[in-house]
């Protein structure tokens, strides 16, 4: 009876690898979101000068309604004088791989060209339907391409992600299904606290600055050989 009630815990760990998978960023990891995501920090600079701070992150890929749904999100903080534009049908999953496959040029399911004013935070959250015969447990690597503008100047980057391994958020659990609009705040899951109406523009979310990540003190100073004469 035991043996059965183990191998019925194993199949089951199995199964919940399938239907999710987790990812961090490798380069540029500064900070965290406030339930432990890793998150890739960019000073956005051009020819005019800094203009703001972007945050790449992902919360992992999901089985939702018999497809798997691929997370990625932008947190955006402008710190000059005049818009920054994102466009979400510039914004690709490039390359991605999954098992043998390797996917290029995956686009996201919104298509709202978005506006984050002056001094305001926005947080950009995307979706990338995958091929149906894909399961979230076979995608290990993808890479973010992404870019926006500021007025005359542009900023674009590539943020390459890897499985984690771990796992985090909502306690080990799927989370919940999102309304039709799901990410442009509004039509929002009433149990996501992180989705909230006027995320956009001059209302922005309040997102924070990030918290850097000092290198750990040595436990003991290093050891120094001493010679005796």
């Amino acid at each position: 009876m035991r043996t059965w009630i183990g191998l019925c815990a194993v199949f089951g760990l199995l199964g919940c690898a399938e239907t999710r998978q987790y990812f961090r960023p490798t380069e540029h990891v500064y900070g965290e979101t406030i339930r432990g995501e890793q998150e890739a920090i960019y000073n956005m600079v051009g020819p005019f000068g800094a203009f703001g701070e972007a945050k790449v992150w992902s919360r992992g890929a999901f089985r939702e309604q018999g497809k798997t749904v691929l997370h990625a999100t932008i947190d955006l903080h402008n710190t000059s004088g005049v818009p920054i534009i994102i466009d979400p049908q510039r914004i690709r999953l490039d390359p991605l791989r999954a098992g043998r496959e390797l996917l290029k040029d995956v686009s996201p399911v919104e298509r709202q060209t978005l506006s984050v004013a002056p001094g305001a935070f926005g947080s950009v959250r995307l979706r990338f339907e995958l091929p149906g015969h894909i399961v979230p447990g076979q995608v290990s690597s993808f890479g973010l391409r992404w870019e926006v503008s500021n007025g005359p100047q542009k900023y674009a980057q590539r943020t390459p992600f890897l499985e984690e391994r771990g796992g985090y958020g909502y306690a080990g659990y799927p989370p919940p299904a999102y309304g039709w609009g799901y990410g442009y705040g509004y039509g929002c899951s009433w149990a996501d606290p992180w989705c909230r109406p006027y995320g956009y523009g001059g209302m922005g979310i309040g997102v924070g600055r990030p918290v850097f990540s000092a290198p750990p003190a040595p436990s003991r100073p290093p050891r120094q050989d001493i010679r005796v004469r």
